[in-house]
């Protein structure tokens, strides 16, 4: 078969095409064939994401006939109506499951027929595994999240932690927080929209203002300082994270978000997106296939990717 490709990183004719060379290397394109199982990050945006380096990368190493794809998708409906349920889809991709990310993680919820404890608790999928021409829903952005943080600081109980946002990912980080011991605050912008995830999980919400942060531990669930357009926002400068312990910010690309760099000019630690982009992402791998994930391997893939 044939696709397009673009000849080289830069030169994409159309947002999202991806470049020859990556087709062959990464995606395997030269071994696929009508048997090869297909996964893809589900995303509003899907331009950023390293996921399908990162998985990719473990298929490869597994040596399992499968390929991880981006998938942009604006209208959810639509997108399982037509390619996913097996009732309504108008072309057989073989699709086997999922990463589901930004903003779809919470209307995911109406599509899959089965759920873990995590996703009935959280209110939010960001992973669908596809058996039987039933879909499955699971959170993995919980347990990748905590462990790192865990990593960092040890325990977590008593210790005031602020999560600023109130989507998907900002669910499962309370609910981890709170589940180690934790005393969280949920810090929003328009803090009427965080009330519903204030109220289900029993915690205080609060407008963002322009003081210092008076907490232990910060975390950053939003999408800025995202590679794009949201690259040179932060939600906070440097002389409002003095005297935290820690700023941990889900942004893994770019590695060193504008936030990290605040943090880092007044000497307080922090934790990028990276380790729990690849604990969550060895989740979703030993949900689909049942085996081990090499991390090693996939770790490895990101950081060229990232070029570290």
């Amino acid at each position: 078969f044939m696709t397009y490709a673009s000849p080289e990183t830069g030169s994409e004719a159309a947002p999202g095409q991806i470049p020859a060379r990556d087709l062959i290397d990464v995606f395997r394109v030269k071994e696929l064939d009508r048997e090869t199982e297909v996964f893809g990050i589900v995303a509003g945006n899907s331009s950023y994401s390293i996921s399908p380096w990162m998985h990719n990368a473990a298929f490869k190493t597994a040596g399992m006939n499968r390929v991880f794809i981006p998938l942009q998708v604006a209208d959810l409906d639509e997108f399982i109506r037509r390619m996913v349920r097996k009732e309504t889809r108008e072309v057989e991709l073989n699709f086997k499951g999922f990463s589901v990310t930004n903003p779809h993680k919470q209307t995911m919820l109406q599509y899959v027929d089965e759920i873990d404890e995590t996703v009935a608790k959280i209110g939010a999928v960001n992973t669908v595994k596809i058996e039987d021409n039933k879909l499955f829903g699971y959170n993995t952005d919980a347990p990748g999240f905590i462990l790192p943080l865990k990593k960092a600081v040890g325990d977590l109980k008593g210790s005031r932690v602020s999560v600023v946002g109130a989507g998907g990912a900002a669910r499962a980080c309370v609910y981890s927080l709170l589940n180690e011991g934790a005393e969280v605050t949920l810090l929003a912008r328009d803090p009427k929209k965080a009330s519903v995830l204030a109220e289900e999980f029993g915690i205080a919400v609060k407008e963002i203002s322009d003081e210092r942060f008076d907490t232990d531990i910060l975390v950053n669930t939003t999408p800025l300082g995202t590679k794009g357009d949201n690259e040179n926002a932060t939600i906070a400068r440097a002389e409002r994270l003095d005297g935290l312990k820690l700023v941990y910010d889900l942004v893994y690309n770019p590695l060193e978000t504008l936030l990290i760099k605040e943090a880092a000019a007044v000497s307080v630690p922090a934790i990028g997106g990276l380790k729990m982009l690849i604990a969550q992402g060895a989740r979703q791998f030993e949900i689909w296939t049942g085996a081990e994930a090499p991390v090693t391997e996939m770790t490895a893939a990101v950081k060229k990717k990232l070029d570290l």
